[in-house]
């Protein structure tokens, strides 16, 4: 969509994936730059969103709500009890709230507002530059038409999938959220492996991120299973070959496995703690 709905958003929390999702709003002119408030505990970061972007930015969460349709609570997961428990009383029946924390459940968001439409995605790093890929959920509450706007929220940080079920949002956070640093990981090791090998860093460096991303564009223009990819390169006792073997032995894929579980199961524990911090009053 490129119609300009002049939404007004407030975001409570002004860190990195706040900024990502201002850039994307102000970019595909969803929304002028006045209409978007911006608040978190620093008058320094306060500062340098508004000369970077010429949005009103504050040290006051509740100026952020007060001047808001849309309240997107971009904070960090530790700070989420105290965070609804000051904007309780502040929040409107028709206020819309979205969540981007990593772990909150929308049950978790609703009880502590007292407020029913809640939407919880789970952006990626890529939505930097407009690649990435939101996950995303919302209660009965939010109507379709105003699920049809958050869609095009999410849409100015690159693909969004909505999920009716709310577990695979936490699935996502261990897939599409934590997956960006297990694949920077995995070029770090394969430019060191190509560096070891004896080509330049710089070689290394172009010749791997082509590599991927090529493949990456490959696997989704082909119809085909990826195992056959796989297997289309694979000649018996050739280089793939050897390469593969010694994959499997280092069991490559049952650790990848257990990293994306191991993210998985701390999402549910992340949520189960601030479950039990909010119901709790802690």
């Amino acid at each position: 969509m490129s119609e300009r709905e002049d939404i007004r958003i407030g975001f409570v929390g002004s860190g990195v994936m706040a900024e990502v999702m201002i850039g994307g709003l102000l970019a595909r002119g969803v929304t002028p730059p006045e209409n978007i408030w911006a608040s978190g505990p620093r008058e320094d970061r306060a500062e340098e969103l508004r000369a970077r972007h010429g949005i009103q930015a504050t040290t006051d969460n509740l100026e952020a709500v007060a001047n808001a349709e849309i309240v997107v609570l971009a904070v960090k997961p530790q700070t989420l009890p105290k965070i609804l428990r000051q904007l309780r009383d502040s929040i409107r029946s028709e206020h819309l709230v979205m969540s981007i924390i990593a772990g909150a459940r929308m049950s978790v968001i609703g009880s502590g507002l007292d407020h029913p439409a809640i939407v919880r995605c789970m952006p990626n790093l890529p939505c930097q530059i407009h690649r990435g890929m939101t996950i995303w959920t919302a209660t009965p509450e939010v109507s379709a038409p105003v699920r049809e706007r958050v869609r095009h929220i999410l849409q100015t940080m690159g693909k969004e999938i909505y999920v009716p079920d709310e577990v695979d949002v936490d699935r996502a956070t261990a897939v599409n959220g934590t997956g960006p640093a297990i694949i920077a990981h995995f070029v770090k090791a394969l430019e060191d492996a190509a560096n070891f090998i004896g080509e330049s860093r710089p070689l290394a460096r172009e010749s791997v991120l082509q590599t991927i991303i090529g493949t990456a564009e490959l696997i989704l223009a082909s119809n085909r299973h990826v195992g056959e990819l796989i297997d289309g390169v694979t000649s018996p006792g050739g280089t793939t070959s050897r390469a593969l073997h010694v994959l499997h032995q280092g069991r490559f894929a049952a650790v990848l496995t257990d990293a994306i579980d191991a993210a998985y199961r701390r999402s549910v524990e992340m949520g189960d703690k601030l479950d039990a911090q909010v119901r709790g009053g802690g």
